[in-house]
């Protein structure tokens, strides 16, 4: 490379560099973009009316190498009874996870096209080495870039209004453009053939009739791992926007993890964008994973009962993956299936797109949602349930995810399986989890495919009749401890004072232990009395 040409690198990478240094500072306190962007999509008929977009971080789909983000578990309370004295500790779990999609913001990258100049370099005696710097200012950008989540990139082409119409071969004509579309299957009538498979996926029928052309097409380029294809929308933010939903509804799309778009121009006036996804493997490695997840499937579902109820399904699509996946922060691919169906670990991301992989494989209607807990990004899925939107989040059901962040190994104060996240309402999972609008989700109200309502665990009062009864079920099937759901702090609190502090406890134990050990998760109003 050139002396001059590495300056000139050096300038534009630092000027994208502090670029991101004052988007990042800015957009921390942009709150009212939200409803901005929300007004924009909806006055360019591509969003319903009611409906809400907000932006928050991204972390590519890649690999493992991309940085993974921080989630914290409920409160828990472990503590051991006796007949004569009760004493308790607290504990707080966090764990690491990856964060859920959602916004792309631009960077100018440098034309390494262009002619180079004909100095020649000479290094003898040199303190200072452009190439050095120039590559630490990119690794700087990257890791900005998924920080910040603003991993797009973006090129302009400018042209003239004479060349523009010159002929047929040029990218600028209309020809050509569409010729290149219908290459790959983008043809108006594709389009409304795509449109008809795409019918029953949860983000998708969130769009209009404008915004469903979009997400077609991105679908369709992305599966067809296309490049610098037109599309239908001149705004790079609706662009960002309709690919996550693509990507909220399509897990099996584990090869991309980002795109960039182009801008074409003439005279300065915007004219077409194109856009072109980062495909991280080729056709090859492509078929050889798949061949892998197939196999995957093929075992997980050759156990399903096909006559048992939808719950029974999810229910065993959760145990399956919970008792098959170990959580690791540093799993590879862990922002896409691969972690879980061919190396047994994941992170969040990985656990709520394997759960919608396989959910979908039965016929049951699952997507990817994103939020926060305590601040920090995390993922999980919504699921329809006989009829009615539930949420699932399989990460927090796996005791190894709460194991390894609370650095507590003794396996009888966590189960192996939480089900508190197992088909619960918007309330319950708004207790630990704060729900991001960038897809418009339900109010989850129905408990009735509730774990612990489905397994006689739910109290919605303090009736100890049915208490007793839930003791001698648990102590016929074998089962280490007893879980009581309460529908209400009141009688939480009031089974904490008689159980508990009132130690009447022991009149349900079998045996002749004068020790108890419980544990409570106070903010979901659930308590586990261990048996011994």
């Amino acid at each position: 490379m050139k002396k001059d040409r590495c300056f000139k690198n050096l300038i534009g990478k630092a000027s994208v560099f502090f670029a991101f240094l004052c988007m990042g500072l800015m957009l921390n306190g942009c709150g009212s973009a939200n409803d901005s962007v929300s007004k924009f999509l909806q006055d360019n008929n591509l969003l319903n009316n009611g409906d809400k977009i907000t932006f928050g971080k991204k972390n590519r789909e890649g690999d493992g190498s991309k940085a993974p983000e921080e989630e914290s578990a409920a409160d828990t309370e472990t503590a051991a009874v006796t007949e004569s004295a009760a004493t308790s500790e607290k504990t707080e779990d966090d764990s690491l996870a990856g964060a859920g999609s959602e916004i792309v913001v631009s960077t100018p990258e440098n034309d390494d096209s262009k002619a180079e100049n004909s100095e020649t370099e000479n290094s003898e005696g040199a303190t200072f080495d452009p190439e050095k710097v120039n590559k630490a200012i990119d690794e700087l950008i990257t890791r900005i870039e998924v920080e910040t989540g603003r991993t797009g990139r973006h090129k302009d082409v400018e042209t003239t209004e004479e060349e523009a119409g010159k002929d047929a071969t040029t990218f600028f004509s209309d020809s050509y453009q569409q010729s290149q579309r219908d290459s790959i299957g983008l043809s108006a009538v594709d389009i409304d053939e795509i449109k008809k498979t795409q019918e029953g996926n949860y983000a998708y029928q969130h769009l209009t009739d404008e915004g469903q052309t979009l997400y077609v097409e991105l679908y369709k380029i992305i599966q067809t791992r296309s490049e610098d294809i037109v599309v239908s929308t001149l705004d790079e933010e609706t662009l960002d926007v309709v690919c996550q939903f693509v990507l909220a509804d399509h897990p099996e799309l584990f090869y991309m993890d980002g795109y960039t778009y182009t801008r074409y121009t003439v005279a300065g006036v915007l004219k077409k964008i194109s856009f072109t996804g980062n495909y991280i493997y080729n056709a090859e490695e492509i078929a050889a994973r798949q061949e892998k997840i197939d196999e995957y499937v093929r075992t997980c579902l050759s156990g399903v009962d096909a006559e048992s109820d939808t719950y029974s399904k999810v229910k065993y699509i959760y145990d399956y993956l919970i008792t098959n996946t170990e959580y690791d922060a540093k799993a590879p691919d862990n922002q896409n299936i691969c972690s879980v169906f061919l190396y047994g670990r994941s992170v969040c991301q990985g656990y709520a797109k394997a759960t919608q992989y396989l959910l979908k494989q039965l016929g049951i209607p699952a997507t990817l949602v994103t939020g926060k807990v305590q601040g920090v990004g995390h993922a999980w899925n919504l699921v329809l349930v006989d009829g009615e939107y539930t949420y699932v989040d399989t990460t927090w059901g796996d005791s190894s995810y709460q194991k390894q962040e609370s650095g507590n190994e003794n396996s009888q104060k966590l189960p192996l399986i939480n089900y508190t996240y197992l088909c619960c309402t918007t309330q319950d999972i708004s207790r630990t989890h704060t729900i991001s609008e960038t897809l418009p989700v339900p109010d989850c109200t129905s408990m009735k495919n509730n774990y612990y309502v489905r397994e006689g665990e739910y109290f919605s009062e303090n009736d100890y009749d049915a208490l007793g009864e839930l003791f001698e079920r648990r102590y016929a099937d074998g089962s280490n401890n007893i879980t009581i759901k309460c529908s209400t702090r009141a009688v939480y609190d009031e089974f904490i004072r008689n159980l508990i502090t009132d130690q009447k406890v022991f009149g349900y134990m079998e045996g002749s232990n004068n020790t108890v050990s419980y544990t409570t998760f106070d903010e979901q109003y659930i308590l586990i009395i261990w048996l011994y």
